[in-house]
């Protein structure tokens, strides 16, 4: 009932509309270094010119997208006196960093890259923004800012194979977290319960692996997946936004809906069907069949020449801990330990199999496509493959992650689901779909996270990879419930992310988090409103 009765009094305040005066009291993430500056506050109205070398035509694009938005203004004012400038400085330290200036007589934006130039602009739109959301900004007042990340790497993991998202949907997420400075977005595109990514040489994974019908408890039918003409578009989509795309196939384990299409990748050549239901499936991928790597080699090479990044996911997880007993039995694993000097014949050496896999996969992404492996952290991997990119996942095993990044000099994404597993519920009770016991994640204790974990700068300088939020979905039945578990959230991830410990508060974050909520209302955002707003009302 107080959320009902806050998100009510947020969009009775959401909806006065006089123009506004904005201030620096809404920004997140928080900037490395800012100050209010003396002098008259710019005017909007007054800007009469855009300075922007070619290279950032772009960015121009993004801010006339801001001033339409922001200002009301689509032409500028011939006999205005005000202008904004664009540039690049390369003397800035960090290719994500901007200098911003806003005084009377314009805007300065300058950012060692286009990046940075993008995040100048994110940062002139809050600052456009007040507590009357749905104002008009009419000016601004005068400040400077130095900025740069404490993280390159920002992402948010979104999971369309359980429940799919639509392509037009999908690209919706994309400008939503670029304001924040989010920069990447995880595709897991291959699980039990579908194959999502279009494989030319393989169209038995579209006829086959692409359909299903229910969830658990959602009774739903389920089906759809990418072109590989869509994923090109959508990488095109996400770099305007200066947004990865980082795909995920899974191996050896939650490959389901590959075995089903192929039963010759798993042992013995089982036919099974899609999984409709979460956990964990018995069926992994075969080592000891050349025919899995023929497949993976493949899937990878399509899908190298529609995703340019030169990061890709290869999953690893619940595949063992111990190893699953598929491969104990199997014949021609059995053979495969033979030759490889693995002696024992229980499960408890089972990892040196996956350990095999890995390496011949990750040798052809390396050698055939000058990729960087990534994949979630097991206690199972006694080493991490030098170059690799490890993520600290489980709840409660952050310790052991970290440990093992610092031990194999690697370095490791935290996504630890103590505060970054966006898809468990905000408050007690918020899941309406069986959730298998989910534990709560309220808005306090994700803005808790620490992605340097206490262990120091060396740690930060040479291990640290970046953060991640994680949307599993199998217990989300719509795009709109993935906002919804995404936001807020979100914005606690975009300032673990980006800003400076030192600088960040709890308190601090409520009162600058809070007039973006009301901007998020106004733009119809679907979101999980916080009860910890009650206490500013």
């Amino acid at each position: 009932m107080k959320k009902i009765f806050l998100s009510i009094a947020l969009l009775c305040a959401a909806s006065w509309v006089a123009p506004t005066v904005a201030t620096a009291q809404n920004l997140v993430p928080i900037p490395l270094k800012m100050a209010s500056a003396q002098g008259q506050p710019l005017v909007w109205q007054n800007v009469g010119q855009i300075n922007c070398p070619d290279e950032l035509a772009n960015e121009k694009a993004h801010l006339l997208r801001v001033l339409a938005d922001r200002a009301g203004i689509t032409t500028l004012n011939d006999n205005g006196t005000a202008q904004i400038t664009l540039s690049i400085d390369t003397s800035l330290n960090d290719d994500e960093a901007y200098t911003l200036s806003i005084d009377e007589n314009g805007v300065n934006i300058a950012g060692k890259t286009a990046a940075g130039v993008f995040y100048g602009i994110m940062t002139m739109e809050q600052l456009m923004i007040d507590d009357n959301a749905s104002a008009r900004c009419i000016e601004t007042n005068p400040i400077t800012i130095e900025d740069a990340p404490r993280t390159h790497v920002r992402e948010l993991m979104v999971d369309p194979c359980r429940i799919f998202v639509p392509y037009e949907r999908l690209k919706e997420i994309v400008p939503e977290m670029a304001r924040y400075k989010l920069n990447s977005i995880h595709l897991h595109l291959v699980d039990d319960q579908a194959w999502r990514i279009e494989i030319k040489k393989y169209p038995q994974l579209i006829e086959k692996s692409t359909s299903r019908v229910g969830m658990d408890d959602m009774l739903i039918p389920i089906s759809g997946y990418y072109t590989q003409e869509q994923m090109k578009d959508f990488v095109k989509y996400c770099a305007q936004y200066h947004v990865m795309v980082v795909p995920e196939i899974e191996m050896p384990g939650h490959e389901v809906a590959a075995i089903h299409a192929f039963p010759e990748l798993t042992c013995g050549g089982k036919q099974v069907p899609i999984r409709t239901t979460c956990g964990v499936s018995n069926e992994l991928l075969c080592p000891g069949n050349e025919f899995t790597y023929e497949f993976l080699g493949n899937v990878f090479r399509e899908l190298a020449d529609v995703f340019p990044c030169k990061y890709v996911h290869l999953g690893g997880d619940e595949a063992g801990n111990p190893a699953l007993d598929c491969w104990t039995t199997c014949e021609k694993d059995k053979k495969l330990k033979k030759e490889l000097g693995i002696t024992t014949t229980d499960r408890s050496e089972n990892w040196k199999l996956q350990k095999y896999m890995f390496d011949r996969v990750i040798d052809t992404l390396r050698t055939k496509y000058d990729k960087v492996p990534m994949f979630w952290y097991e206690t199972d991997f006694k080493k991490i493959q030098e170059g690799c990119v490890t993520f600290a996942w489980r709840n409660g095993l952050t310790e052991p992650a970290v440990e093992a990044a610092i031990k194999n000099n690697a370095k490791i994404m935290m996504c630890p689901g103590d505060y970054c597993y966006f898809d468990y519920p905000m408050a007690k009770g918020d899941m309406p779909e069986i959730n298998w016991g989910m534990p709560v994640r309220t808005f306090e204790t994700v803005y808790q996270f620490d992605p340097g974990w206490g262990q120091g700068e060396d740690f930060e300088k040479n291990n640290l990879f970046g953060v991640a939020g994680t949307l599993w979905s199998e217990s989300i039945n719509s795009p709109e419930r993935i906002f919804y578990q995404a936001y807020p959230r979100s914005l606690i991830l975009a300032e673990a992310g980006w800003s400076a410990q030192k600088n960040r508060s709890w308190k601090g974050f409520l009162k600058r988090s809070r007039p973006l909520m009301l901007d998020l209302q106004h733009r119809g955002i679907t979101f999980s409103m916080p009860t910890e707003y009650i206490d500013l009302q």
